[in-house]
C-alpha cells in the first residue's frame, strides 16, 4: 500500500487550559492537529495510537476527529488517570463520594472536622478561630514563620486572605506532632518491604511535614474505608495527586509543587529557600470541585466508548503523540503510583537520570514511544509527533529517535510563533515531525561520513534559504539541516554513530554547528544582529547567502496571497483564513503567525459577526485606478523632466481617468512621435519583452545613470512627488526610500529597484 500525500501546512493550533490535577501530566493536545492528521492518514473510525497518553492527549483528540484512540504510556499513572475520566460519573455523584468522605469517622471524629482542627489557628486581630490555608517556611527552619488564613470576621466575610506571623500556639500545634509518627509508618509502608523500596519511601516521606503527612494519610485512607470500589472513588484518587505534589516541601513559595528528583534511590529536596505547607485537605477539595465543574463542561471524548479503551492496538492506522518537552510531575508520577495506585512495582526514574539534560532525557523517551508505536501499528502506518515550544535541540531529539525507531522523516513543519503564548523559558515555536516505516537498524550499516553529513546540511540550509528568499534563524536552519539528512539517508548512520557515552544527538549538534562555522564554503554568511535590530529578534544569529538571491521574499509573496484570498473571499472567520493562507506557502516556506495576521489586519477589515472582508480602498478596481492613476502622473513627470517615457504592456491599454479623457482613451495614447519610433528596448540595448515587464521606464538621459540608492518606492510619497509641478530631480532622493519620513508603515510598495 502506499503511503498517503503527507501533509505540509501548518494549521492554527488552538489549546485550552485543563484543571487541577490534570494539567500536571502535560498540555491539551490541540484538536485541529489531529483532525488534519487523522483524516488524511486513517480511514473513519481508524486506530490511532498514542504511545504517551495521558488525559486529554492525543488518544482523546483523536477520539474528537471521529477515530478511536488508544492510550499507551510508559507511566501506568498516565495512562490510569485517561481511564478515570473516560469512566468519570456524574458530577453529583463525585460530590457525594467527597462529602461521605469528609463525613466518614476512623478515630470517632469526622474527618472534615478532624482536618479543620489540625489546620486551626487564630486570628491576630480579632482573635477569632480561623482555618489556615497555608503555612510559610524557612528552608531548615524548626517552626513555620507565617500563615495565610480567611478571616470571617474581620477580613470582607472571608473573602481576602491575610498573612501574618505565626503565634506560639501555631508553633505549639506543629511541634506535637511527631516527626516519624504513625501517619509516616503507613507512608513508608506503601512501599514495601523491599530495603531499596523503604529507603524511597523515606526519604519521600521526609519531604512532608508531620501535620501534612497525617492530613495526607488519613485522606487517604478515608477515601479507601468510606467508598466502594467505583468510578467516583478513582477520581478523587486522582484528585489526591494533587495534594501529594503540592503538599510536600517541594511547593515553593511561588509555585505548585516542582517535578520530583530521584537520585541513587533517593528522593532529592529542592533548594527553594522558602516552602509553602498548603492545608491538605482544603486543597483536595477545592481539586476535585475544580475538576467536577471542568467535566461539566469539557466530557472525555472517549467517554462513548470507556469500555473499549483497552482494544488492540496491533493494527493501528496512526502513531500520533506529542513530545513531552516538559515534565510536570517527574519522579512524582511513580510516587502516586505507590501511593495512591498501590502499584508497588512501579519503577521510579533510574538512578542518575536527574542528572542526564532534558534534551537527552526527551531524546531516550521518545525512542521508546515511537518503537513501542513501530511494533503496535501496521506495516505502513506513519508517525507524527507534535513538539510545542519547539527548537534546534527538541527538533532534533524528536527526529533521532524517530530514526533510531525504525521510521524515516518525511518532513517537518516548522513555525516560529505557532503557540499564542510562550512559557517561561521557551519560545512560541512548533513543530509536526512525520514519519513513515523505515526498514529495522541493522548494526553492520556503515558509520556515517562528517564530510557527507555537513556537505548535506549546509545543503540543506542553502535550499531553506534559496525558498524562504530571505535570512534564516538557527532553528529553522536546524529543520532544514535534518530534512535534508534524511533525503539523503543519512539519519540512520547518525543514529548508529553514538559511542564512548556521547548520543547521536549530541553528534548531531557537534556537526550543525561545524557545519555553519564553515558555512562560506556553500555561499552562506553569518548575520549577527545587535542593538535595535536584536532587542526584540527570536534569534541574534542569521543565515544567509552571500551572492543574494533571486527569489521574492517570503514576506512580500505573502502579502501578495494575502489579498488575493480576502479578494476571492466575501466573507471569512479567522481560522478559516489561517488555514488557506498556510495552505500557500509549505514546509521551509510557512510563514510565522504574527506576519499572516498582521498582512490580514492590513488587507482587511473585520466585521462585528468576527468575519474578515477586503477593504474598500484595496479593492481590485480601486487598486487599478489607483496604479493607472500613477503611471499617468510619472508619464508627465517624465515628459516635464526631458525623459522619454515608456509604458510596459500590462497597462498601456488602461483607460485614462476621467480628468485626463481629453488627452486620449488609453495610456499609450499619451506617447509622443519619438517614443514611437524609438523605443526603448533599441535604446538600451534590451530585449524587448524584459522592458514590457516594467511599468513605467524613464531614459534617455545618461545622467539618470550616476544617481545610486535606488530603492523601494512607496505609492504616497511618489505620488505626492510626481504631482507638483515644482517638483525636479532634485527632490527625488527622498522619495526613493533613503529618509526616514518616506519609511513608514501603512504605505503600499510602488516599484522595486
Amino acid at each position: 500500500m502506499s503511503q498517503p500525500e503527507r501533509v505540509r501546512a501548518m494549521v492554527p493550533l488552538e489549546t485550552f487550559p485543563l484543571p487541577r490535577p490534570l494539567d500536571r501530566f502535560g498540555p491539551a493536545f490541540p484538536a485541529a492537529l489531529a483532525e488534519i492528521y487523522t483524516g488524511a492518514y486513517t480511514p473513519r473510525r481508524g486506530v490511532v495510537l498514542d504511545p504517551l497518553a495521558y488525559p486529554w492527549s492525543a488518544a482523546d483528540a483523536a477520539e474528537r476527529a471521529d477515530r478511536r484512540g488508544v492510550a499507551r504510556s510508559r507511566e501506568p499513572l498516565g495512562e490510569w488517570a485517561r481511564g478515570v475520566i473516560a469512566h468519570a460519573p456524574a458530577g453529583e455523584e463525585v460530590l457525594a463520594a467527597l462529602d461521605r468522605v469528609g463525613e466518614s469517622a476512623l478515630v470517632g471524629t469526622p474527618h472534615r472536622v478532624a482536618m479543620r482542627e489540625l489546620y486551626g489557628s487564630t486570628c491576630a486581630t480579632c482573635r477569632g478561630p480561623v482555618v489556615v490555608e497555608a503555612f510559610l517556611w524557612e528552608r531548615d527552619a524548626p517552626v513555620p514563620t507565617k500563615k495565610a488564613f480567611r478571616c470571617g470576621i474581620c477580613a470582607r466575610e472571608g473573602r481576602a486572605l491575610l498573612i501574618e506571623a505565626v503565634n506560639e500556639e501555631d508553633e505549639r500545634s506543629g511541634q506535637r506532632l511527631e516527626q516519624r509518627g504513625m501517619a509516616y509508618w503507613q507512608f513508608v509502608e506503601r512501599f514495601g518491604g523491599d530495603p531499596a523500596a523503604q529507603a524511597l519511601g523515606e526519604s519521600t516521606a521526609s519531604l512532608y511535614t508531620p501535620r501534612n503527612l497525617v492530613a495526607l494519610m488519613a485522606t487517604l485512607r478515608a477515601i479507601e474505608t468510606a467508598l466502594p470500589e467505583s468510578a467516583a472513588r478513582d477520581v478523587l484518587r486522582l484528585c489526591l495527586v494533587e495534594v501529594l505534589v503540592s503538599g510536600s516541601r517541594m511547593n515553593a513559595l511561588a509555585g505548585r509543587g516542582a517535578p520530583l528528583r530521584i537520585e541513587k534511590g533517593r528522593a532529592r529536596r529542592s533548594h527553594a529557600a522558602q516552602t509553602r505547607e498548603v492545608n491538605v485537605w482544603l486543597e483536595f477539595d477545592r481539586a476535585a470541585r475544580d475538576l467536577v465543574s471542568w467535566l461539566a463542561v469539557h466530557p472525555s471524548p472517549a467517554r462513548g466508548r470507556a469500555t473499549t479503551l483497552a482494544l488492540d492496538t496491533g493494527d493501528a492506522d496512526l502513531v500520533l503523540c506529542q513530545a513531552p518537552l516538559e515534565d510536570g510531575l517527574g519522579g512524582w508520577s511513580a510516587i502516586a503510583a505507590i501511593v495512591v495506585l498501590g502499584l508497588r512495582k512501579a519503577k521510579p526514574v533510574d538512578a542518575g537520570e536527574g542528572r542526564v539534560v532534558a534534551r537527552e532525557r526527551l531524546l531516550r523517551t521518545m525512542r521508546a514511544a515511537l518503537l513501542d508505536g513501530h511494533r503496535s501499528s501496521r506495516p505502513e502506518a506513519p508517525a507524527v509527533v507534535y513538539v510545542p515550544h519547539a527548537d534546534l535541540e527538541t527538533v532534533a531529539a524528536v527526529t533521532l529517535a524517530g530514526a533510531g525507531a525504525g521510521y524515516r522523516l518525511r518532513g517537518i513543519t516548522y513555525q516560529r510563533d505557532a503557540l499564542p503564548t510562550a512559557v517561561a523559558g521557551a519560545s512560541g515555536a512548533a513543530a509536526t515531525c512525520d514519519f513513515d516505516r523505515d526498514v529495522p537498524l541493522l548494526r553492520d550499516q556503515p558509520g556515517a561520513d562528517a564530510t557527507a553529513i555537513e556537505e548535506a546540511i549546509r545543503a540543506g540550509v542553502r535550499d531553506a534559504i534559496t525558498a524562504r528568499g530571505e535570512a534564516i534563524g538557527t532553528d529553522r536552519a536546524g529543520v532544514a539541516a535534518l530534512e535534508a539528512l534524511a533525503a539523503r539517508r543519512l539519519l540512520v548512520p547518525l543514529t548508529l554513530s553514538r559511542a564512548g557515552g556521547v548520543s547521536e544527538l549530541e553528534t548531531f549538534l557537534d556537526h550543525f554547528r561545524s557545519a555553519l562555522a564553515d558555512a562560506r564554503r556553500s555561499g552562506i554568511v553569518t548575520v549577527d544582529l545587535d542593538g535595535a535590530a536584536a532587542e526584540h529578534a527570536h534569534d541574534t544569529t542569521l543565515y544567509a547567502l552571500a551572492e543574494g538571491t533571486d527569489a521574492t521574499p517570503l514576506d512580500d509573496r505573502l502579502e501578495w496571497g494575502m489579498w488575493g484570498l480576502l479578494a476571492a473571499s466575501r466573507e471569512v472567520e479567522t481560522r478559516t483564513l489561517l488555514r488557506r493562507a498556510y495552505g500557500l506557502f509549505r514546509d521551509v516556506e510557512t510563514p510565522d503567525r504574527e506576519l499572516v495576521e498582521r498582512c490580514i489586519a492590513a488587507y482587511g477589515r473585520q466585521g462585528d459577526d468576527g468575519r474578515w472582508r477586503l477593504r474598500e480602498e484595496d479593492s481590485l478596481v480601486r487598486r487599478q485606478a489607483d496604479q493607472t492613476l500613477l503611471a499617468l502622473q510619472l508619464v508627465d513627470a517624465g515628459h516635464r523632466f526631458g525623459f522619454k517615457v515608456h509604458v510596459g504592456r500590462d497597462l498601456e491599454r488602461r483607460a485614462l481617468p476621467a480628468s485626463a479623457a481629453d488627452r486620449g482613451a488609453v495610456l499609450a495614447d499619451l506617447a509622443t512621435d519619438a517614443e514611437r519610433s524609438a523605443p526603448v528596448s533599441r535604446v538600451a540595448r534590451l530585449h524587448a519583452d524584459a522592458v514590457e515587464y516594467v511599468d513605467v521606464v524613464w531614459y534617455d538621459i545618461a545622467d539618470l545613470v550616476r544617481r545610486r540608492g535606488w530603492r523601494f518606492v512607496k505609492w504616497a510619497p511618489l505620488r505626492a512627488w510626481a504631482a507638483r509641478p515644482e517638483s525636479s530631480l532634485d527632490g527625488l532622493e527622498p522619495v526613493l526610500g533613503l529618509e526616514p519620513a518616506v519609511e513608514q508603515m501603512g504605505q503600499q510598495l510602488a516599484f522595486k529597484w
